[in-house]
Formats: C-alpha cells, structure tokens, sequence
C-alpha cells in the first residue's frame, strides 16, 4: 500500500489537488474549491464546496507527489459564456 497523508499535495494523471480522504479502499483528491452561494452556505455543514476525485488502490502509482500546487492553467468559469456566443 502507498503511504498518503491527508493535504499531500499531489498530481493524478493531469489533476493537481491534495489528498483529501485516506482508507485502505480509496483515497479522495480535491481538484477544486469554491464558496457555496450565501444562500446555500447559511444552511450547510460547510460554505465551500470540494470537486474531489475518488482513487482506487490499483491506480495508486500513478499519484504523484509534488511539493506545490500549481495555478489552475485554464479555468472553467467563463466557459459557459464562451460557448453561449455561438
């Protein structure tokens, strides 16, 4: 078994993020944080909301270490605008 920590900063296939979750089944890998609307954040648990990708044990060794986390190189927020202009 690969040794995680929870916050490890590592890199999954072409996602950066950090270990979020650790088991014996399964790790998780935040990709992605945002703050919920305030509308929806005064009745949750927690006013951020996590994009995370669950991780088998039989493709732990394509996680990769790395000692920082890297500015996103495309964002997505405008994307929808983009493809409205069609």
């Amino acid at each position: 078994m690969k040794h995680f920590t929870k916050g490890q900063i590592v890199t999954y296939q072409d996602f950066h993020g950090y270990v979020n979750f650790i088991s014996d089944d399964y790790i998780t890998i935040c990709i992605r944080e945002y703050e919920k609307p305030s509308a929806e954040a005064e009745h949750a648990k927690s006013a951020i909301r996590q994009v995370c990708l669950c991780v088998y044990p039989n493709q732990w060794q394509h996680v990769v270490n790395n000692d920082y986390l890297p500015k996103d190189k495309f964002s997505t927020d405008i994307a929808e605008v983009v493809e409205n202009i069609k």
